[in-house]
C-alpha cells in the first residue's frame, strides 16, 4: 500500500506546484479584493444597480415599490465582489494589480477614484441617447428603404 502511494504521488505533478502556483493565485485574489476596496467596487456597484432601478422604475410605473425592494434586496456587493475578481485575475498580473493599488493610493488615483462615479454616469446617460438615436435613424432607414411600416 506505500509503495503504491509513493508510486502515486510520484506521478502527479500538481503536487509540489500546486501548493506555491495556489499560495500565489490566493494572494492575487487578496490584491484584487484589495484593490477593489481602494477602488469602491462595491459602492460603485450599488450606484450602477440603483440607477439601473431607477430606469426601470421609470420605464414600468406599474410595477409595484415591493418589487423593486425585493429586486434591490437580491442584490449582494460581495457576491458581485466575487463574480469580477476572475475577471480582473484574467487581464492583470498579480504585480500589475499592486502597481494599480499603488497608483490608486496617489493623489491622482483618489481623485480618479471620486470622479469615476460621475464618470460612469454620465457615460451612461451618454450612451442610453446614443443607442436611442442610433435605433432611430436605423429604423427611419428601415423605413425609407420599405422594409418595416412607418411608426404612427
Amino acid at each position: 500500500m506505500t509503495t503504491f502511494n509513493k508510486a502515486t504521488l510520484a506521478q502527479s505533478p500538481t503536487n509540489t506546484i500546486a501548493p506555491s502556483s495556489n499560495v500565489q493565485e490566493i494572494e492575487k485574489n487578496n490584491n484584487i479584493k484589495k484593490l477593489f476596496e481602494i477602488t469602491g467596487v462595491k459602492d460603485i456597484s450599488r450606484q450602477i444597480i440603483t440607477q439601473l432601478l431607477n430606469d426601470l422604475k421609470s420605464d414600468y410605473p406599474q410595477v409595484p415599490q415591493k418589487v423593486w425592494d425585493n429586486f434591490a434586496a437580491e442584490f449582494k456587493s460581495d457576491e458581485i465582489v466575487n463574480e469580477i475578481v476572475p475577471i480582473y485575475n484574467k487581464y492583470f498580473t498579480n504585480e500589475e494589480i499592486k502597481q494599480l493599488i499603488r497608483f490608486y493610493q496617489t493623489p491622482l488615483g483618489q481623485k480618479t477614484i471620486t470622479v469615476l462615479p460621475q464618470l460612469y454616469q454620465e457615460s451612461y446617460e451618454v450612451g442610453k441617447r446614443y443607442g436611442i438615436a442610433a435605433a432611430q435613424r436605423a429604423l427611419k432607414k428601415l423605413e425609407a428603404e420599405g422594409y418595416i411600416r412607418p411608426s404612427q
